[in-house]
């Protein structure tokens, strides 16, 4: 007899668990109340009666659940005792098309003979299997709930990315899925490679891909030794002979000349040891041939971000390093968008894609991208899918296509670095001659009578730095306080002036709130007040960010401050001025993406002398618009009231 348990109804009903508890006590004495549990316990629940009941009340989300109702029971809970007997009777019923039951082991043999499928059944243990009848009933009768025997084998297969699956710790969420489905997708149609999945992550993605693509997408999957010995694999593999045809699953070792290439597909997302995983990845990357291609998601944290170990940097830029004897051709890489990982938490990955692409100005050049903010929608599942083909093809399509989502730097340039990942909207530095020219052009004798300057023949360098380095090495980061908005009003004397997040997106708000310190230290006894000088932020509703000159304030959550040190490294601090500006133009929200500017100690005395004669001159152009606005609505409000009489004075004549 099958059951259900309470989190299984509730799947079934597309409800939460919660609800189940209520329709339990709630229809108890109705004409139709709950069934009863077949344990005094209360845990299991007949299947085929939860099934009526849905069925004439037709409570919950799911007009199919009466007839569903045996796919969330024991009885498929079953086919996971025996992975290898399941998927096999699972792939027959989907290939011969009906009830096992009904059929002959002579014909069963001869089936699976006509349609291909020796390499992924074992024919000489079939007529033990198919006299299991037991097992032989359930698979009929899951198939026939679910439509198909390829049905349940993809839900078989989806349990290995549950909690507690053998592909739990690669798991990604649905908007992940999607967003690598059409990264893979696009790669294969650019190139037609044969996917060669690696690892238990490798799969995933494989089915993952294999889902979206469906048999008409023309898709050919090479089988190596490590998936053919495990269960998960044989039951992968029998799953994608249902969905693309037996014939899309061929021997590694034989299948060369059906594709152009390898698109070798690799996702870890738990790794023990970083040496290791490098060593995997190295041995992947000498295993490629010229047209192959290498998909590899990881922890940002390895694959993009800053290394402390300098082994381990060391080992990253070995990898990532074009030579004569080892072109790693790393053509895209990305920090990719948050929530990717279903079981992770804030886990973060990145992406790195590495082929042979067409030079382009006699150089190779890599595509990067910081997706850590970008929306998982299908239009920007796209651009990134459009950038990675892109960068895969190089040559003049590293011009012609619109990186609307990446941008490009020349390898050997950006894989020296310590992070791989910049933000594309980040314009290249111009030399000293350019800005010297672009500053008299815009130049109205605030600077030119301030500073003076000249430009320097060395090369510029990166000023930027990370948010990681900037709290850890050049300035304190300050959280905002939870204020009871009741407590907040006006300032009166004794009082503190509040900064919100408006107040630090809009000037003229700035002094209109405030709080009693009293009541502020019953609030809160821990609330932090400015400095002068600190850059208080916010990145609710939009980026922005100010120096506050005055200090005193108090910050409201989630606003921030940055206290900047005075004493920085090597020669170079950060200013709060530029700090300020840095934030402001900020797209993302995630502030380990931002990236600061660091200036040198003696360039200090330029910039505060300049930014005091801009900040006066934004404070007399302000005051002018406000007596500009002032103006126009006193002149409008008097002609529209009637209290003043116009006529407009007609212009002087030229002689």
């Amino acid at each position: 007899m099958p059951t259900l348990t309470m989190q299984a109804i509730a799947d079934l009903a597309q409800v939460q668990r919660e609800v189940v508890s209520m329709w339990r006590s709630r229809y108890a004495d109705s004409p139709h109340p709950f069934p009863r549990p077949v344990e005094a316990d209360g845990r299991l629940f007949e299947a085929d009666l939860v099934a009526d009941w849905l069925r004439v009340t037709g409570r919950g989300n799911n007009p199919d659940a009466p007839l569903e109702a045996v796919l969330h029971s024991s009885l498929f809970d079953s086919l996971l005792e025996d992975l290898d007997a399941a998927s096999t009777l699972l792939l027959l019923h989907d290939q011969l098309g009906g009830p096992l039951a009904d059929l002959r082991p002579h014909e069963v043999l001869d089936g699976a003979r006509d349609a291909g499928l020796d390499r992924l059944i074992d024919s000489a243990q079939l007529p033990d299997l198919l006299a299991q009848s037991e097992l032989v009933a359930a698979i009929d009768d899951l198939a026939e709930a679910a439509f198909s025997g390829r049905h349940v084998l993809e839900r078989l297969v989806d349990t290995f990315s549950t909690s507690r699956g053998a592909w739990a710790g690669e798991a990604l969420t649905g908007p992940g899925a999607d967003l690598v489905a059409d990264v893979i997708l696009a790669m294969h149609e650019q190139s037609n490679h044969r996917l060669d999945p690696h690892g238990s992550g490798g799969r995933l993605l494989i089915t993952i891909a294999a889902a979206a693509a469906g048999e008409d997408r023309g898709l050919l999957v090479g089988i190596d030794d490590a998936m053919i010995q495990e269960p998960t694999g044989r039951a992968l593999l029998r799953l994608l002979a249902t969905q693309l045809g037996p014939d899309s699953v061929v021997d590694t070792a034989c299948a060369d000349e059906m594709a152009q290439g390898h698109l070798t597909l690799v996702m870890s997302q738990e790794i023990e040891d970083a040496h290791t995983f490098f060593e995997e990845i190295d041995s992947l990357l000498l295993e490629r041939g010229p047209g192959d291609v290498l998909a590899l998601i990881g922890p940002a944290e390895l694959l993009v971000e800053p290394l402390k170990d300098d082994a381990l940097r060391v080992a990253r830029e070995r990898l990532l390093m074009p030579t004569a004897g080892h072109p790693a051709d790393l053509r895209y890489v990305a920090r990719l968008p948050r929530g990717l990982s279903r079981h992770g938490g804030r886990r973060r990955l990145a992406l790195w894609v590495v082929g042979t692409a067409v030079t382009h100005a006699d150089r190779t050049w890599t595509v990067y991208g910081e997706h850590a903010d970008t929306a998982l929608d299908r239009a920007s599942r796209a651009a990134i899918a459009a950038d990675v083909v892109a960068a895969l093809a190089g040559g003049d399509a590293l011009t012609s296509h619109a990186f609307l989502r990446s941008s490009r730097l020349a390898t050997d340039a950006l894989v020296r670095r310590r992070s791989l990942v910049l933000a594309p909207q980040e314009a290249l530095e111009r030399s000293g001659g350019e800005s010297l020219a672009r500053i008299w052009e815009l130049d109205d004798g605030l600077v030119r009578d301030a500073v003076h300057l000249e430009a320097v023949d060395a090369g510029g360098i990166d000023p930027t730095i990370s948010w990681h380095t900037v709290t850890t090495a050049f300035a304190a980061e300050m959280r905002g306080t939870r204020l009871p908005e009741e407590a907040i009003a006006g300032p009166e004397p004794g009082s503190a002036i509040v900064i919100g997040p408006e107040e630090v997106r809009d000037p003229q708000r700035r002094g209109r709130r405030a709080i009693d310190r009293l009541v502020l230290e019953k609030a809160t006894s821990r609330s932090t007040f400015t400095h002068p000088g600190d850059v208080v932020f916010t990145a609710e509703g939009g980026v922005a960010a100010f120096v506050d000159v005055e200090g005193g304030h108090v910050l409201q959550s989630p606003v921030r401050a940055l206290r900047c040190r005075p004493d920085g490294r090597q020669g170079r601090i950060l200013h709060p001025s530029v700090v300020a500006a840095d934030i402001s133009r900020q797209e993302g929200r995630d502030r380990r993406t931002w990236r600061l500017r660091t200036v040198p100690d003696d360039a200090v005395p330029a910039i505060e002398q300049t930014t005091a004669r801009f900040e006066a001159r934004r404070a007399h152009l302000t005051s002018q618009l406000a007596t500009l606005d002032a103006l126009e609505d006193e002149l409008t409000r008097a002609l529209a009231t009637g209290t003043l009489a116009a006529a407009p004075i007609p212009p002087l004549k030229e002689n």
